[in-house]
């Protein structure tokens, strides 16, 4: 299913998904949908929620989806550039998972990094206190930034470590498989929200 916002009113994602799933999971660049359908498949009481901007990426996923049964999967084909803040009630998702932002590389181009102060700002606005928020990426320089941002973060928590070279008992995408066959570093980091 495709979500088409209300502009006047966010999306409350208890109201998209049947009444038993009370876990939700909001997906930023969902890709080919590798992950979720792999986290979709293991926890059938979560609804996830794909925010995907590129149709192919969200139609290769439905296919699969669709073969496989899966009634906890939902879509937002919408650039978060524009609309972060206004999609979805705040405090309303158990984890937020961000795999491999695009990193915008050249300085000029910083503006449109999904991780930076004032989208991290919205993005955690969604996440419930005690919400897992999930990050991965390969360019060391973006790793660098996000770890400062979170850093400054007084409300994110993180248990024994900063950021890890890996993510165990986790779904891996393409793009993600792909990077560490050519022997790129990967940097995970994982907060909690108090």
């Amino acid at each position: 299913m495709l979500l088409i916002p209300n502009w006047n009113e966010p999306v409350d994602p208890r109201s998209i998904f049947p009444p038993t799933i009370q876990n939700f999971h909001l997906e930023f660049g969902s890709g080919f949908g590798e992950v979720a359908i792999a986290l979709a498949k293991s926890q059938p009481e979560s609804g996830f929620v794909l925010w995907e901007k590129k149709i192919d990426r969200i139609v290769s996923t439905e296919k699969k989806r669709e073969r496989l049964g899966l009634q906890n999967i939902r879509y937002v084909a919408i650039d978060g550039n524009w609309f972060l803040g206004q999609i979805f009630q705040k405090s309303s998702f158990d984890e937020l998972l961000i795999n491999f932002p695009d990193p915008w590389p050249k300085k000029k181009h910083w503006k449109n990094r999904l991780l930076q102060d004032s989208k991290l700002e919205e993005i955690l606005a969604f996440l419930k206190p005690g919400g897992l928020v999930r990050i991965a990426t390969d360019y060391g320089p973006y790793a660098r930034k996000i770890l400062r941002l979170l850093r400054n973060r007084k409300d994110l928590t993180w248990n024994q470590r900063e950021w890890s070279r890996e993510r165990k008992n986790f779904p891996v995408s393409h793009y993600e498989l792909e990077k560490q066959n050519e022997g790129k570093r990967i940097y995970y980091f994982e907060r909690k929200k108090v």
